[in-house]
């Protein structure tokens, strides 16, 4: 960050964060809601905005900005009191200010020093999380070229030991947490704070999961696959475990699903077990064990192995024997059916 105007800087954000520090804000709920924004620099020419943000709390976008328009776009409904939507754009727009500032210093445009043409990409991801109305840390990291180079928290910072030109960080460090704990942290909290009061329609409402426990059998191998799969869930924070016995499934032997978006604005996500044919054949109790924000209890769903394990290809058997039964059958009707005709045509 350039300190050249940073006096400047904490002035007015010191004056944003007495305003936010004095604001009252409700219909705040438990839960866990966070605040990030994702800002893209682009080296080199493409048909892209040299430089944009996009700003999101938790899965609802609220902001827009790149160097094409190079002004901030809401995403939600103005607000009904204008003056603190005006407050809110005014805080964002220092932070988007001072981000470009820094990302376009020329410490950083050393790091591409040593690429030759081409498009190189510098991204940067911040943002912060309200856990049951207690407010984490600030976090802040930085990538090029798809590969994380720096990491920042309020306390704590890391750099990648493969690109030891960046080591220089070490010297800014303090100073930059030392913004990070003054200045973005109650800015941050404050956007999301106000933003969950303002769309708290959206994101704050909540749908219960529905879930089921699917097991399947491979007729060639034995081997049963268990899913348990949640959806038409929101918000998406959600605790899906598997357990045989009442004990935890360890993770090396689960397939994790990642959490989806379905149509409606709700989501989905699943963990699968595959159980050998041996394994099928033993008397277990496999549990879905699931905790959202929306159950006020956790919901778990049984299904038991051993004599059952192998019933899809019991069934398919039972079906293929009434089938061949009822051919028979009809085989045997068909032809008492032409014997008696063929006796009535000889005049028997």
């Amino acid at each position: 960050m350039k300190r050249g105007g940073s006096h400047m800087l904490s002035g007015v954000c010191w004056r944003l964060a007495i305003f936010f520090a004095n604001s009252v804000w409700l219909g705040m709920s438990e839960g866990s809601h966070s605040n990030w924004a994702f800002v893209t620099l682009i080296y080199g020419q493409t048909q892209f905005p040299e430089f944009s943000i996009l700003a999101f709390v938790d899965d609802l976008q609220v902001l827009y900005y790149d160097s094409n328009i190079k002004k901030i776009i809401p995403r939600s409904q103005p607000s009904s009191t204008k003056e603190v939507e005006d407050i809110m754009l005014l805080g964002a727009n220092i932070v988007v200010e001072d981000i470009y500032s820094g990302m376009k210093h020329p410490t950083h445009v050393r790091f591409f020093a040593n690429h030759t043409g081409g498009v190189r990409v510098h991204q940067k991801l911040a943002g912060c999380v309200l856990d049951n109305d207690k407010s984490s840390q600030v976090m802040v990291w930085d990538a090029y070229d798809g590969t994380e180079a720096i990491y920042f928290g309020k306390h704590n910072f890391t750099v990648n030991p493969l690109w030891p030109q960046l080591m220089w960080i070490t010297q800014v460090a303090e100073i930059f947490q030392t913004d990070l704990r003054a200045i973005y942290q109650p800015i941050c909290i404050q956007i999301l704070k106000y933003y969950l009061e303002k769309e708290k329609n959206i994101v704050l409402r909540k749908e219960r999961p529905r879930v089921r426990l699917i097991q399947k059998t491979c007729r060639e191998t034995g081997v049963v696959k268990v899913c348990c799969l949640a959806t038409g869930f929101y918000p998406r924070h959600i605790n899906l475990t598997m357990l045989r016995d009442d004990r935890p499934i360890p993770d090396e032997e689960l397939i994790f699903g990642e959490v989806l978006p379905n149509g409606d604005g709700t989501y989905q996500t699943r963990r699968t077990l595959s159980i050998s044919s041996e394994k099928a054949r033993e008397k277990h109790r496999y549990t879905c064990s699931v905790t959202h924000l929306a159950l006020d209890n956790k919901l778990d769903i049984n299904w038991e192995s051993g004599e059952g394990a192998n019933v899809a290809v019991i069934s398919s058997v039972v079906v293929v024997l009434v089938l061949l039964l009822v051919l028979v059958l009809v085989l045997i009707f068909a032809i008492s059916v032409f014997i008696v005709c063929k006796k009535r045509c000889r005049g028997i």
